[in-house]
């Protein structure tokens, strides 16, 4: 049986990044109100998926340092103003300076209020968004929602659940050591698809001790092998076979067919995937693309989330990915460009949520 529980995945376009060792950008600027022109403080600023972000000084200043070259996504967001995102290249040998002019918000709905009581509905929704976005996997357990005050839920329309938030979304994930900020825009359940859409920075925790610090170097290791990441990466050095990823074309009409997998075909690489712009590469598949990863085996918490609590742990974990854009641009670091760019199902479904989700920095020991 071929589970139909998907995520639809979106992935701010935040270009490449080089390989450890390479010199890095600045970016800095100021931030304004777009009417008075009067500076903003306590404005966050960042680059999308990254540990790179700031807060505004008193005059609206702010300074990151360290950026890695190539395309980047810079975001810019403040309470009572509209929230706004730059494409930017830095570059080692030059900053990259920007104003930005964020507009005042018009507010169509009441404000957030933070009570100290919730209803049993509201704990039950909580529960529900947590399952979805967090996720439902062995690291799930050392991740706290730190503000779930400043969630809503509406699950009144037939079959659709829906949260937003006013203020970003603060997780502390003690199995990978970050504390991720997501400024959610977007989060719809509806039937068997997930998908969201959202900015998130990372910062890193301090480890209370060296096992702790070996912990976090072991999941964050375990997070990144066999994940979607991990797969392009492969796919755009040539490296599958080496990386233990097995490749196959699999035909829409048998997408969810139970047989002996008779009915798919091996994909080649130079048939999918060529060379883009700025960098990138087009992944053209017409054929949902079935991916299988050998160097872990399942895990028993993605049986008991697909609902298959009564088969056994296969040693090899299994994932299917439709392309809703083509072709799909993908950036050198195995990130997709295009928001909603690609539907996932089973295991790369499981693993797309924030409980497993690494910063761009992250790279894998040699």
């Amino acid at each position: 049986m071929w589970v139909r529980l998907v995520a639809v995945l979106f992935v701010a376009a935040c270009g490449p990044g080089p390989a450890t060792g390479q010199s890095t950008g600045v970016i800095e600027g100021r931030v304004l109100d777009a009417d008075s022109n009067a500076p903003l403080p306590r404005t966050h600023v960042f680059v999308v998926e990254s540990m790179h972000g700031a807060v505004t000084d008193s005059s609206g200043r702010f300074r990151l340092e360290g950026v890695r070259p190539g395309p980047k996504r810079l975001y810019v967001s403040r309470v009572g103003h509209e929230r706004r995102a730059l494409a930017l290249r830095p570059a080692p040998d030059r900053p990259v300076t920007v104003t930005v002019r964020l507009d005042a918000k018009v507010l169509n709905s009441p404000p957030i209020t933070v009570s100290a009581e919730r209803d049993e509905e509201w704990y039950e929704r909580l529960d529900r968004f947590r399952s979805l976005f967090i996720g439902r996997s062995d690291l799930a357990e050392d991740c706290t929602l730190v503000n779930p005050e400043v969630l809503r839920f509406d699950d009144k329309w037939w079959g659709r659940f829906e949260a937003w938030a006013e203020k970003p979304v603060i997780i502390e994930n003690r199995a990978l050591g970050y504390r991720l900020t997501y400024f959610l825009k977007e989060f719809e359940e509806h039937g068997s698809v997930v998908r969201w859409d959202g900015e998130p920075l990372f910062e890193p925790l301090a480890p209370t001790d060296s096992a702790e610090a070996a912990r976090w170097r072991r999941n964050r290791l375990e997070a990144y092998r066999g994940s979607l990441r991990h797969f392009l990466r492969a796919l755009i050095d040539d490296r599958l076979d080496e990386a233990q990823f097995d490749l196959y074309r699999l035909p829409r009409a048998s997408a969810f067919r139970h047989a002996a997998r008779a009915d798919r075909f091996p994909a080649e690489r130079d048939n999918i995937l060529e060379a883009g712009p700025d960098s990138t590469y087009l992944l053209t598949a017409h054929d949902r693309l079935e991916v299988v990863y050998h160097g872990v085996p399942e895990r028993r918490a993605y049986l008991e989330w697909a609902d298959l609590r009564r088969r056994t742990p296969r040693d090899h974990q299994t994932s299917q990915i439709e392309l809703n854009e083509q072709p799909l641009h993908i950036d050198p670091s195995g990130e997709i460009v295009e928001p909603y760019g690609a539907t996932l199902y089973q295991y790369f479904a499981f693993t797309a949520r924030m409980a497993k989700r690494l910063p761009r920095e992250y790279e894998p020991p040699k």
